[in-house]
């Protein structure tokens, strides 16, 4: 039996349509169909077949780059046992024949998925970011520096003094972590509020507003010694890396250090956003849980101003909530007013209208507001999306976890 098919020479893309034949000394003869004349002729041994893989189409190549295309695969499977016989040629399309392996293939390849997603890819952003040399952090944390500048942090307000004040209570765990060259450096939060967070190369940044909510030093230093841990377990690295551990693996493989750290552009969003795992937070945590007992502060501090960050931010934003509602009423009703003024009026009501929605509302004062806040927090916890999901994750184990490690008295070493 010959087969058919299709015929590419391997000079040009056109195909012709041809008759494989095969002499009983296992020597192929290429015949052009339509004219009957021979295009090639080349023993079966010097030419490569592909596996047989479902109903797609089948390849045979021949030594000078010609190649034939068929989906005739019993009589392709037919001359392979007569002349080439061989267990491997038949393997994909045998296992594929069977539902059982199928399957088996499938849960092979969702597990293997799954073990890259969990351990793969941490453990290789792991090294990657321990093995990133000083000047691709260095770059990487003074761009997403200037860039937080630019956009949403600026010029701290707080005096001289107090900075002295801080930084010199700072300096047993800046000493404590000479490896890590931290600085620690004062921002106003701007839209940020009050935060601080930790720079690849070790520049801890407090803004001012978390300063001023601060009841004392110790509570910033409980702030700093978590945020050193974030420096030493490379956490933001390791946080944009696990998105992009392919493209940072070829780019340590070819040695293109300005690639990787451009891969760092999105920094800016994993540091002030405070997305790190829940894994990498446990780390930080246990990292300022080590320098409090070490140095006999009271575990208590990082909770409290934990505690005091999170009602202010929730009590900053449902704030802004009302205060944005309040200026679309007022714009609605100014429209509504200016409909029936003459033109000009309309136009500089309509710009006063746009220059009043120009103004934010400046970061709150738990206490100036506290009445306000509790009052807005109290309705909505009692909000259907508050009370039946946002209730679930706070009473969820993981949720309590830092409050619990933090407010229990270290353990006693033995006499």
């Amino acid at each position: 039996m010959a087969l058919q098919g299709h015929w590419f020479d391997g000079k040009t893309s056109a195909s012709q349509w041809v008759e494989l034949q095969m002499d009983d000394a296992g020597e192929i003869c290429v015949i052009h169909i339509a004219n009957q004349s021979e295009l090639l002729r080349a023993p079966f041994s010097s030419v490569k077949i592909s596996s047989r893989v479902g109903n797609t189409p089948r390849f045979l190549y021949f030594p000078h780059g010609e190649k034939f295309e068929t989906t005739q695969h019993d009589q392709v499977d037919q001359w392979i046992r007569e002349y080439r016989p061989s267990f491997w040629h038949s393997l994909a399309h045998q296992l594929e024949s069977h539902t059982y392996f199928v399957a088996l293939t499938l849960v092979l390849v969702i597990s293997f998925t799954w073990a890259v997603a969990v351990y793969g890819l941490p453990a290789a952003s792991r090294y990657i970011a321990y093995h990133l040399p000083q000047n691709v952090m260095n770059r990487a944390a003074t761009e997403t520096l200037q860039l937080l500048d630019k956009t949403q942090l600026k010029p701290t307000k707080l005096d001289a003094q107090t900075q002295q004040n801080i930084l010199a209570h700072f300096a047993p765990a800046i000493d404590q972590n000479k490896n890590l060259h931290i600085k620690v450096i004062f921002r106003g939060g701007g839209a940020i509020g009050a935060n601080a967070f930790a720079l690849p190369d070790g520049t801890v940044l407090f803004t001012d507003e978390i300063v001023r909510l601060a009841k004392n030093n110790d509570e910033l230093l409980a702030v700093l010694a978590h945020e050193i841990g974030h420096v030493k377990y490379r956490h933001s690295l390791r946080s944009v890396i696990q998105g992009s551990v392919i493209s940072f693996g070829v780019a340590m493989l070819t040695g293109d250090l300005s690639a990787a750290s451009n891969l760092l552009a999105s920094l800016p969003v994993v540091i002030t956003n405070m997305s790190y795992s829940r894994d990498f937070e446990r780390e930080a945590d246990d990292n300022s849980l080590a320098f409090l007992d070490a140095n006999h502060i009271a575990r208590h501090y990082f909770v409290d101003l934990m505690d005091r960050l999170t009602y202010q931010a929730e009590c900053h934003e449902l704030m802004m909530g009302v205060h944005i509602k309040e200026k679309l009423t007022k714009k609605s009703s100014a429209f509504s007013s200016d409909s029936q003024s003459s033109s000009s009026q309309t136009s500089s009501q309509t710009s006063s209208s746009a220059n009043e929605d120009d103004d934010s509302l400046p970061w709150l004062d738990v206490d100036e507001h506290k009445e306000q806040c509790d009052k807005l927090l109290a309705e909505h916890k009692k909000s259907f999306f508050d009370k039946r999901v946002m209730g679930y994750f706070a009473s969820h184990p993981e949720t309590n976890e830092r409050t619990i490690k933090f407010k229990q008295q270290p353990a006693k070493a033995p006499h």
